[in-house]
Order: structure tokens, then sequence, then C-alpha cells
């Protein structure tokens, strides 16, 4: 049986290795800090299903004090904006078996869990079996050491596949061990499944992703809803451009997505993604890697993507003054958009 080595203890991160702790498949989840110390000394504070649970899941601080094993499989769990670094400090640590070095953590599977289009393209750099992922959860971490899951009655979705598309087919070594992470997952209270075409369902991720960053800023309900339209919009405007294609959840799945909805007593609120998430715990943005992708992709390409690039300008500057949410305006961002030298109407394709 493979050992799940989750690296981040973020909420995706602990709600997965708490699904695993629970099914009894071996796992070890690597946080730091505050977060690794809370979950030494106290355990992990695990809510789902209206219940508040203490796990005792195996923690540590870092790969230095982690012997890993050829059956090992690593799952990246940190937000995107963390993902080099956490990449160069695993890679090449030593993998082990019967008291002698055998290779390196670059040889090992790596799953990834975060949004946007920059991790597995990060990875293929170190590690040769890359397997791309999406989540859907409402898995919240605000305060330190504690994950509230608001999907019921399993924790939310992963969808998991070889990346890049088109290289590991179907029947290939890589695709088994998809299918081997799914089935894992699966056991863990996770609705899953493996597709020969994750870069399809990154692409769609990351046009959802590109709306998380709204639910950071303060306005009314019209107000937010308006700035989540034009951002969606222009999103899938340059994705397709750039020759993007979308997966269709509704058509592609094959379970039951009601299995994980959000349950309404859950206190699940309106724009509580991960993005808000970090503005409230005041650690980072990955708004320069969801918003920043779109804007990336539109300059490369010769295209305008003002709400996207505003948006981003208003938040990265915020996450650089230490600010919370709320701080800023919807107004500010469009108001940056409607600037001179910013496009308001794009004239590429149609969604």
């Amino acid at each position: 049986m493979s050992r799940y080595v989750v690296i981040g203890a973020g909420a995706v991160g602990s709600a997965v290795a708490a699904g695993f702790s629970d099914a009894g498949i071996p796992v070890v989840l690597v946080s730091r800090g505050r977060t690794y110390q809370a979950i030494r000394e106290r355990g992990l504070r695990y809510t789902h299903n209206g219940r508040t649970r203490t796990l005792d899941v195996d923690v540590v601080p870092g790969p230095d004090t982690l012997t890993l094993t050829p059956d090992d499989v690593l799952v990246l769990a940190v937000k995107t904006q963390d993902v080099a670094a956490a990449l160069a400090e695993w890679a090449w640590r030593p993998v082990v078996s019967g008291g002698q070095t055998v290779g390196a953590a670059a040889d090992l599977p790596i799953v990834l869990l975060q949004n946007g289009l920059e991790a597995e393209r990060a990875a293929l750099r170190y590690f040769d079996k890359v397997l791309g992922a999406i989540t859907l959860t409402g898995a919240r971490h605000v305060v330190t050491g504690e994950i509230h899951v608001a999907n019921s009655p399993l924790a939310g979705q992963i969808i998991v596949g070889p990346y890049p598309s088109g290289v590991h087919g179907r029947g290939s070594a890589l695709a088994a061990t998809a299918e081997s992470v799914v089935a894992d997952l699966s056991v863990g209270g996770w609705l899953s499944q493996s597709v020969p075409d994750i870069e399809r369902w990154l692409a769609w991720k990351t046009w959802i992703s590109s709306t998380f960053a709204v639910g950071v800023l303060r306005g009314t309900d019209a107000e937010l809803d308006e700035l989540t339209d034009l951002v969606r919009d222009e999103a899938r405007r340059v994705l397709i451009a750039a020759g993007h294609e979308f997966a269709d959840p509704s058509a592609e799945v094959t379970y039951d997505a009601n299995l994980a909805a959000i349950a309404p007593e859950s206190g699940y609120g309106k724009g509580q993604q991960s993005t808000w998430q970090s503005f409230e715990r005041g650690v980072g943005s990955e708004v320069d890697h969801l918003n920043g992708e779109i804007v990336a992709i539109a300059r490369r390409h010769g295209l305008d993507a003002p709400f996207n690039a505003a948006l981003q300008h208003v938040l990265g500057r915020s996450a650089d003054a230490g600010e919370g949410p709320r701080v800023h305006l919807v107004d500010e961002v469009l108001a940056r958009a409607a600037a001179p030298g910013a496009t308001r109407a794009m004239t590429i394709g149609a969604p």
C-alpha cells in the first residue's frame, strides 16, 4: 500500500490527509510554523458533516524529519505561489530502501493540488511522474490547525490525470498510478476519477478560479456579481484565444456530484474560497497565479485583459501591505480597468 506524503497543511491538504487517516491509508502531513505546532500538540481539528473531531494525524515539519521510501506518493498541497520553493526543497531528498539510498524524491509520483496552470509546468523541471489534479471543495482553514469542510456527505471532488496530457496514454504506468490514487481518494471520502486529458480540466478550473479574488473586495452583491461576470468572461475569452479547451464537468464526471454538495447549514459563505482565506489569515496571495495567469497569457498573445489586470494590481498591492479582505472596493478595480491604456471591450472570439 502506498503512503501519501501530503505537503501543506492548509484546507485542502489537511482534508485529504484526514480522509486518508480515517480510511486507514498511511499518510504523513507536512506542515510548518504555528500550524505544525498546533497539530503536533493537540491534533488536527476536523469538522465535517456537523461533527468536530480531533484526529491524530502523523505530522512532520519538513523533509529533514522524514525518510522517504519507494512506495511513497507525494501530494503537493501548498498554494501556487509556494510551489517553486516546495519542489526545490523536496525533489532531491533521498529515497531509502533496506537502509540504502535507492533514488531521490524526484523519482516518486507527485500529485499537484493547486489552482492555475503553473504547478504542473514547474513540477516537470524535477519530476517525471507528474499527476495534475483539480479540487472542488468548500474546505476552510481560517483558525490555525482547524479545518472545516462544508461539503456533505463526502468531502469534495478531486479529478486526477497524467501531465502533460497525451504523453502518458491509457494503460501507461502513470495512468495506472492515477487510477490507484483515485481509488485511495475514493476510499478516503472523496468523489474522484482519473482522466486522460487533465489539461482541459486545469484550464476549466483556472477559468473558474479567476473569480475567487473578487470575494476579497468590498461592494454590494450587485457590484460583486457584475465584476465576477466581467472577470470570468474575460478569462474565458483569453484562454480560448490562446488555444485552451475546457472540460465540461456536468457531462464528463462519472459520479453523482450531489454526493459532495455544499451543505446549506455548513456556514460556508459566498466568496470564501482559497483566495479570501489567504487574505483572512494574512499568509500571502495566489492572485498573481490566477488572475496573473490570465494576464500573462493575454500579454503573450497580444490581447487585453483589463479586468483581470486591474484585480491583480489592486489585490497585489493589498497583499504586499498585509491587508485583510474587504479593504478595497469593487469600484477601485473598475476604475483602474477603465483608465487610459486599459481596454474594456475585448474583441476576440465569443465564449
